[in-house]
């Protein structure tokens, strides 16, 4: 089995290497393939790949990890990142696990765009079946994207407290000056008439 997966990995990139438009797809025909993961992604991690809307029964579709623009077999990740596949009578592939790589030959996932691409060899079919059966998912490696939000800072400082001059002080002083008031008219009340008896006494006399 070992000694297959050169010629295997070959083949696969092949069929991958198609990939790049051959002709405008028949309005029907809508691949779509479905990734696991796709963002945040690590060395070495691994996603699980499945896909639907293929013609069915399709034999030898190539599924694999390869830049956007695929021209031959250095272009794709042959270490456990390719597989072939038959759709079923659904025109879906059965579900696959491919183990990725940040950088495989001379390309860095971080630096170029990379992709999970699905196709059958060119020797397989013509150029509008071919067509009609590709897709491919971008890939992002490294920390997913933090939504930032930036929020206006809320106001902490508290109104300086002003000295009370003026009406700021009107109930206490009017408090104090009624009692003032009260006291000097309760002692009116009992000097007055204190002398006024005092008077007549003396008038008496």
């Amino acid at each position: 089995m070992q000694r297959r997966i050169p010629t295997l990995a070959v083949l696969v990139t092949a069929a991958l290497a198609g990939i790049v438009p051959l002709g405008a797809a028949p309005a029907w025909a809508a691949p779509t393939l479905t990734v696991s993961k796709t963002t945040g992604l690590t060395d070495g991690a691994s996603v699980t790949v499945g896909g639907s809307g293929f013609t069915p029964n399709l034999k030898q579709i190539a599924v694999g990890q390869c830049i956007e623009e695929v021209k031959g077999p250095t272009d794709c990740n042959l270490a456990g990142g390719s597989q072939f596949v038959n759709a079923d009578a659904a025109g879906k592939l059965p579900t696959v696990t491919l183990k990725l790589a940040q950088k495989f030959g001379t390309f860095d996932c971080t630096k170029r765009t990379c992709v999970i691409a699905a196709q059958i060899l060119p020797s397989g079919g013509n150029a509008g079946e071919i067509a009609a059966n590709k897709a491919s998912v971008k890939l992002t490696f490294g920390a997913a994207a933090a939504a930032t939000t930036t929020q206006a800072a809320a106001a902490t400082t508290e109104p300086t407290a002003l000295p009370k001059t003026g009406p700021g002080d009107e109930p206490f002083v009017v408090l104090l000056a009624g009692s003032a008031l009260l006291t000097v008219g309760v002692g009116l009340l009992v000097v007055l008439p204190a002398r006024r008896r005092r008077a007549r006494a003396a008038e008496g006399v």
